[in-house]
């Protein structure tokens, strides 16, 4: 083997600062250690959120405030149905439900027994509140639905506070149609096609009457929870997971809907770790291999890897604690980032093997390009920490600090390492293989070709287009998305994305404004581009309303009680308290409203503020019209304001690909300029591979049809380091043609040159031989990442792809 050189160290070289560094690799071990070990009080948080990656969105005070009203993270739904209507797979599903919900009381609180009970008003407000199903009785049945709470099993009979039966009408109304209680648990049917009032308070009093007999019939038992810890912790999500699939494994036959953040959280996490260990191990495989067949040293193996371990152990811990949460997809570019570590272990290991006899001194010539080429890559990564999302800023810092880590590993402890005897042999297979790459030299036609190509390359980037979508930001699978959609569609329930803040200055101004917004919503509704809503006008009357209900009822209570009283054999002396009991009845406000237990439903749809009222109605599926319309409405009035998060987040992700073009833009001035300085008339070496890479790329893209959003930009960055990398090293150690020389020089003089010649040319093709080994083994970890089931790492995985492979086959170009 040969050994490091004894002469006096100075610099780097010097053995106090490989101390230093293993000092500060045991200090990041010991901060990583408070972050994992759990009995710690650091201990740190894995967040799973993909809107954790989103900066903070530009909307007005009033819409903060709805939006956080519409904070539902811990909270769940689930549907239990069965495969067919049959009787046993009816039995089947209510005991499905039953063991589920035993299954998650220790980690949610249920909270679905109490959504029809809760319903029930004061005595004091219920007569304002008639449903409007009883608008149209005569007197004859006012007197008729009065005897009928007397007689009928089941009926109300509380002939003082309400003798008309209008809490039970009115808890109908707010129910919805399709959902009852039976057997003791709430089931749920597919919602039938939009009627008229009294036919929904008709359908809703027949499943009262039915559902005895029926045991349920077909239909969803419906599971609504709340988390009693978090969404994003991932021991409650196991639970959760284990808690579902054993119900699941124990009644294979039922059919689940899944309806909450939790189940997407979940999702994300498994799906995150699967492809850091799918990703990142099939990385290192390949990188393992590709060492080893060019090496041939398994023994050393490992210690090659020493600069990729450090530089994971430098940035993660550093990087959590900056940011004190590390995102799941940060981890995942973390995995992939051994495809550009190792490049500075392959120029050095190749410059050892291949052109060096002096492991110190003829090493010199290395660090000039081993440290530019980190600058620059420290530069496309850095520009990433500028952008304004936290996700991002955070993988571009893990990035550089990993790539500092490992360069620091490479410098100082590497080069101390000794290296085998036979590794320096002529024959030796990393010899071979640079001769072969060494052959591959450009002739006039292929520079002619490659001219072309670049020049329809540029002409094609006339047609690129963008897409700022947001699909780019949701992992889930879409059979999990068509569940949420499927529960969200039998409960008619709003998502919360799209909603409309309505002002007034008094409450009895805004209930009047919510139900004359409600004939708009209504011609949506028929013409198809716009679903449910959810708004306080379909939950309280009008105060005028309210007052004129009461108003009836009083006479009522005067005129039709006594008849009623009469005619059951009942004292007349109830009259005189039932009117009593009316008397001090009142209309109810919508702030009084949502404070009861039966307004819970309603605490979305109102904001508290003093200096006027303010309510929101909140929108299901919204067609592209549909939101036009609900825009072009809030712009011809100020009391209205439209929110549509989906547009909002949309024109947020194309402002910051804008800006990321802009700093890509700007990190190849900058680096231009810098190589410029060094290089002079061979700065094209350098500029070729990152440069030609990035153009062949974006002509990929658009000759493909695929738009361009801000991952594949994210994925251009690193196509530039990585390129710089290449087109620096091919700068500094360049093919070069033999020289004739003088042919009057002396043998001495000849003799020397060509020992100079023979030395270049090794370090030109130990040069090549490690720009090869790296651009493979970073094509197998970013390169990878396109088969990711995540959109965004799919999309940078993708941009890789394509640009690696371009800038490797500028390669021969840059060094010729």
């Amino acid at each position: 083997m040969t050994s490091p050189s004894r002469e006096p160290r100075k610099g780097l070289d010097r053995a106090v600062w490989r101390w230093l560094w293993a000092a500060a690799l045991l200090l990041c071990a010991l901060l990583l250690a408070a972050k994992i070990v759990p009995q710690s009080p650091w201990r740190g948080a894995i967040d799973t959120r993909i809107t954790a990656m989103l900066p903070q969105q530009e909307r007005s005070p009033l819409a903060a405030r709805a939006e956080s009203l519409d904070d539902t993270a811990n909270r769940l739904v689930i549907l239990v149905g069965s495969r067919d209507a049959s009787a046993a797979a009816r039995k089947q599903r209510d005991a499905a439900a039953q063991a589920l919900r035993q299954a998650l009381a220790p980690i949610a609180r249920l909270d679905d027994g109490k959504s029809l009970e809760s319903l029930r008003l004061p005595a004091e407000v219920q007569p304002a509140l008639t449903a409007p199903s009883l608008a149209d009785l005569s007197d004859d049945d006012w007197q008729a639905r009065a005897l009928r709470q007397l007689f009928q099993p089941g009926g109300q009979r509380d002939l003082i506070r309400d003798p008309f039966g209008l809490a039970g009408a009115w808890q109908s109304w707010l129910t919805p149609a399709n959902l009852s209680l039976s057997g003791g648990q709430l089931l749920l049917r597919a919602p039938a096609s939009a009627g008229s009032d009294r036919d929904k308070q008709d359908s809703n009093e027949q499943h009262s009457d039915e559902q005895n007999s029926e045991e349920g019939g077909s239909g969803y038992r419906l599971i609504s929870a709340t988390l009693t810890g978090s969404a994003y912790a991932m021991s409650d999500q196991q639970a959760l997971e284990q808690a579902v699939n054993g119900v699941k494994a124990d009644y294979p036959d039922i059919r689940l809907l899944r309806s909450g953040l939790v189940f997407h959280a979940s999702n994300g996490a498994q799906q995150a770790k699967q492809e850091m260990s799918t990703i990142g191990l099939g990385s290192l495989i390949g990188v393992l291999l590709l060492l080893w067949a060019v090496f041939r040293t398994p023994r050393r193996l490992p210690l090659l890897l020493v600069p990729v371990a450090t530089g994971v152990l430098f940035a993660l811990p550093l990087t959590w604690w900056a940011f004190g949460s590390l995102h799941m997809l940060t981890l995942a570019f973390g995995a992939s980032l051994i495809g550009i570590s190792i490049d500075y272990v392959l120029h050095l290991e190749c410059m050892r093997r291949l052109a060096t006899t002096n492991s110190r001194g003829g090493l010199a010539a290395l660090w000039p390009g081993l440290t530019l080429g980190l600058c620059s890559s420290l530069a496309a990564y850095l520009a990433i920490t500028l952008t304004p999302m936290p996700g991002l800023r955070q993988m571009g810092m893990f990035a550089a600090l990993g790539l500092i880590g490992a360069w620091l590993s490479v410098r100082l402890w590497l080069p101390q390492l000794p290296l085998p005897a036979q590794a320096t042999r002529a024959d030796s297979p990393a010899a071979r293989a640079a001769g072969c790459l060494a052959r591959a030299i450009p002739g006039k036609r292929s520079w002619q070709a490659l001219g072309l190509l670049l020049l329809a390359a540029l002409a094609s980037l006339y047609g690129l287009r963008s897409d700022d979508r947001l699909t780019q930001l949701n992992p889930s699978p879409a059979s999990l998305i068509n569940e949420q959609r499927e529960v969200q569609r039998l409960l008619a329930e709003p998502d919360g994305l799209r909603y409309l803040i309505v002002q007034a200055e008094t409450d009895a101004a805004l209930l009047t404004r919510l139900h004359a917004l409600e004939g708009t919503f209504q011609q949506l509704n028929a013409r198809q581009q716009l679903g449910h809503w959810a708004s306080l006008a379909q939950q309280l009357p009008t105060l005028e309303q309210q007052q004129a209900n009461l108003g009836a009822m009083r006479e009522r209570t005067r005129t039709l009680l006594p008849q009623v009283l009469s005619t059951a054999g009942l004292p007349p002396e109830l009259v005189t308290r039932a009117e009593q009991a009316i008397a001090d009845a009142h209309p109810l406000r919508p702030a009084d409203w949502v404070a009861l237990p039966a307004g819970e439903m309603g605490q979305r749809l109102w904001l508290d503020s003093r200096s006027a009222a303010i309510g929101i109605v909140r929108f299901g599926d919204v067609t592209a019209d549909g939101s036009a319309t609900l825009a072009r409405l809030a712009a011809d009035d100020d009391s209205l304001e439209y929110v549509d998060q989906v547009a909002r987040l949309s024109t947020t992700l194309g402002r910051i690909r804008s800006e990321m073009a802009w700093l890509v833009g700007g990190a190849v001035v900058l680096i231009s300029l810098l190589l410029a300085l060094r290089y002079r008339r061979s700065t094209w070496r350098a500029l070729l591979p990152p440069l030609g890479g990035l153009v062949l790329t974006l002509a990929a893209l658009t000759l493909a049809g695929v738009g361009l959003n801000l991952f594949h930009l994210l994925g251009l960055l690193l196509v530039l380091g990585i390129g710089l990398d290449a087109g620096i090293f091919c700068a500094e150690h360049p093919a070069r043609s033999a020289d004739k020389g003088n042919p009057t020089r002396s043998a001495n003089e000849k003799a020397g040159q060509d020992r100079a010649e023979a030395s270049t040319s090794r370090a030109s093709q130990a040069s090549l031989l490690a720009i090869s080994l790296s651009c493979a083994s970073s094509l197998l970890a970013f390169g990878l990442l396109s088969f990711s089931q995540t959109p965004a790492l799919a999309a940078l995985g993708l941009a890789c792809l394509l640009g690696l492979s371009a800038t490797w086959c500028l390669v021969p170009f840059a060094r010729s």
